[in-house]
């Protein structure tokens, strides 16, 4: 199985069948098009977009090739937002669930997991909530939005579940998400310098609609059956994290620094 990403619309490619669709459409407005393999072809080939493309598993391949494999009769081009309107960040049903747009475009982004030095494939990785995600009420952190999201293989996601280390995200003044890390030991590291975001700079134009707030709100804490501990263990952890991230983006000073202002409770940037 391969994935094929092409400059201009993002596209992905497998030889023997189609990306699997969501039951929920993305869009905000319509259900999702289905795939064509003549206009849109047409469009992302044409002269003015005739770059590179990236094959998951293998890297960067030519343009040639990639009008190559688009020739191909198994090939299905599905750009990620055909009609240029806002796509929902996640699934109707569930606000911690990333749409299959959303889950898509952060793949193409990163290209890779995202911790520095490691080369598995970001379509063999999850997708994880940078920001802990706050299930009793999303609005305070962690929300599903592409500035909030960002590609951990398996093992590198467990780690820092477990601690091992704390990772920050925020989108610079061109609009490309960058990565920082810290260690135990308080080492900072940045992530890597190339992303897909360098591949394919259009996929900055793709935009999403704001998170939504859950259909069916969690019961009320403090509640008969809740537990008499002020707030779980878990929540305390996660909060604990954010006024971590918060210390060091005050340290870094800068233009990470200027970043706060697209924290949890603001707009996301996409």
């Amino acid at each position: 199985m391969s994935r094929l990403s092409v400059r201009s619309t993002a596209t992905s490619h497998k030889p023997s069948d189609t990306l699997p669709v969501a039951a929920e459409p993305d869009s905000a407005e319509e259900p999702e098009p289905k795939p064509t393999t003549e206009s849109t072809t047409k469009r992302a080939y044409s002269p003015r977009h005739s770059g590179v493309g990236f094959m998951d598993g293998y890297g960067v391949i030519s343009g040639d090739y990639v009008r190559e494999l688009a020739k191909r009769t198994s090939a299905v081009i599905r750009p990620i937002n055909p009609n240029g309107k806002p796509l929902r960040p996640h699934l109707p049903s569930d606000p911690y669930r990333p749409s299959t747009a959303m889950n898509l475009f952060i793949r193409i982004r990163d290209g890779y997991c995202t911790v520095p030095g490691c080369d598995k494939p970001a379509f063999a990785g999850d997708l994880d909530h940078v920001h802990e995600y706050d299930h009793d009420n999303p609005a305070a952190g962690g929300q599903t939005t592409a500035a909030g999201l960002a590609t951990k293989c398996r093992m590198h996601h467990q780690m820092k579940t477990d601690g091992v280390f704390l990772d920050d995200q925020y989108i610079d003044a061109t609009g490309k998400a960058r990565q920082i890390f810290y260690t135990q030991n308080g080492t900072t590291i940045h992530g890597h310098a190339e992303s897909g975001d360098d591949l394919f700079p259009t996929l900055r134009d793709i935009t999403f609609t704001n998170p939504q707030p859950p259909k069916h709100p969690p019961p009320q804490p403090n509640t008969p059956e809740s537990p008499t501990r002020r707030r779980p263990r878990l929540a305390d952890t996660h909060a604990r994290r954010r006024q971590e991230r918060e210390r060091n983006r005050k340290a870094l000073g800068g233009e990470h620094a200027d970043q706060t202002r697209l924290g949890a409770h603001d707009p996301p940037p996409y």
